[in-house]
């Protein structure tokens, strides 16, 4: 019964707020016996929780109840109940303030057994019934099932007049398109991955999941990552990220990502994959060779070797660059996407010269050099060249060959 089900879903809420602890969707779920259904089937209920605590004066329940990832509630708090609090159009970056507010005046309020006494009520017998309940099959029936699906088509007209274009014009544009909506309860789930350039898809991809509808912010790292991927160099301020939902309770179904939360994920992401391609190069190197030598532990270092200690090469790559500092050449600019962040690093004193592991200051220490260069200055290894006598080198030679 439908009641039944209310009643069964605030008991646990109630024990929670008691205990001034949140709930994740899951785990309600499965302390009503619904185990391994999709959450979705709680958004009704749950609106019409926090409906009946606010008609009665109680602070809404359902603001803690959590999503896993996003730790806060569902977008039903913000948009449905809210409006009926008298907190009408909050902006996206006025929901973690609500919440907190709301969860504490939950976690604060001392009566909730006169709340739970509103789903009950007795005959003449003292037998307890339920008003208004209805006999229910099973609990997707509480779901409104409307039977829209995603729209591609009005996608299509969005896409095309560049309804995602908000605010200041940037280069690239990241895109994530959930291509579901709320009321499908089955999988597969998916969400579509656009990356643009001066409005032209350059790369496109789409990722799904059988039973989980969390796939926002997958979706979000895997946009950043494909736009890295084509350019490395790419600085913050180049791009902008914009979610599509066809069915956003505000109706407009484009959003912007907050500034704040996508420099954050940016400067993350981009860190670990520059670390990461290092870490490629260094072992690139390494299955060509025999040996493997720490820094100071190579006692007949010359050669081609690379800065073994991929921080250190990645701090030296963060100062300086990827340009050769003895002749300017750049990997990239002749071997085009195959040379992109890619430079040898040399200790400027020799790990020849050194008998005992030390500490590597990257700025003072280490500077990029191309492979020529880099073979040039070690291959009299009694004789390792300054970067300054290699560049006097090289002057000296090309003026004696334009005689």
């Amino acid at each position: 019964m439908r009641l039944e089900l209310l009643k069964k879903i605030s008991e646990v809420l109630v024990k929670y707020a008691k205990r001034q602890k949140v709930i994740e969707y899951g785990q309600l779920c499965k302390e009503i016996g619904l185990e391994g259904v999709p959450p979705i089937v709680l958004k009704d209920p749950l609106g019409e929780i926090s409906v009946r605590c606010i008609e009665h004066g109680y602070p809404p329940l359902s603001a803690i109840i959590i999503n896993k990832e996003k730790r806060l509630p569902g977008e039903g708090l913000f948009t449905n109940i809210a409006p009926k609090m008298g907190y009408s159009n909050l902006t996206y970056a006025e929901y973690e303030s609500f919440y907190e507010q709301q969860k504490k005046s939950v976690f604060d309020f001392k009566s909730w057994e006169s709340f739970l006494s509103l789903f009950r009520t007795t005959n003449g017998s003292g037998e307890i019934i339920y008003p208004d309940s209805k006999p229910q099959k099973n609990v997707s029936q509480l779901i409104s099932k409307t039977g829209k699906k995603f729209n591609k088509d009005e996608f299509q007209k969005e896409f095309i007049n560049k309804r995602y274009n908000y605010g200041n014009e940037t280069q690239y544009h990241i895109i994530t398109v959930k291509k579901f909506l709320d009321t499908q309860l089955q999988g597969p789930f998916r969400y579509q991955i656009l990356i643009l350039y001066n409005h032209r898809i350059i790369k496109k991809v789409t990722i799904k999941h059988e039973t989980s509808k969390q796939l926002l912010t997958p979706a979000k790292k895997r946009g950043i990552k494909l736009l890295l991927e084509h350019s490395p160099k790419i600085k913050f301020e180049e791009i902008s990220m914009v979610h599509y939902k066809q069915d956003r309770p505000k109706g407009d179904p484009w959003d912007k990502e907050p500034l704040k939360d996508f420099r954050n994920l940016f400067q993350m992401l981009s860190e670990k994959y520059l670390e990461d391609s290092v870490i490629n190069d260094i072992d690139a190197e390494l299955a060509q060779e025999n040996s493997f030598y720490k820094d100071g532990q190579a006692k007949n270092y010359y050669g081609t070797r690379y800065e073994r200690n991929p921080k250190n090469r990645l701090e030296a790559i963060r100062i300086h660059g990827t340009i050769c500092k003895v002749c300017g050449f750049n990997f990239e600019k002749v071997y085009g996407e195959r040379g992109r962040d890619f430079i040898e690093i040399h200790h400027l004193k020799p790990l020849s010269t050194i008998q005992e592991e030390v500490v590597i200051n990257p700025e003072s220490d280490l500077v990029p050099v191309c492979s020529n260069c880099h073979r040039m200055i070690h291959r009299e290894k009694d004789n390792v060249l300054t970067i300054e006598e290699l560049r006097q080198l090289i002057k000296n030679s090309i003026g004696e060959y334009e005689k």
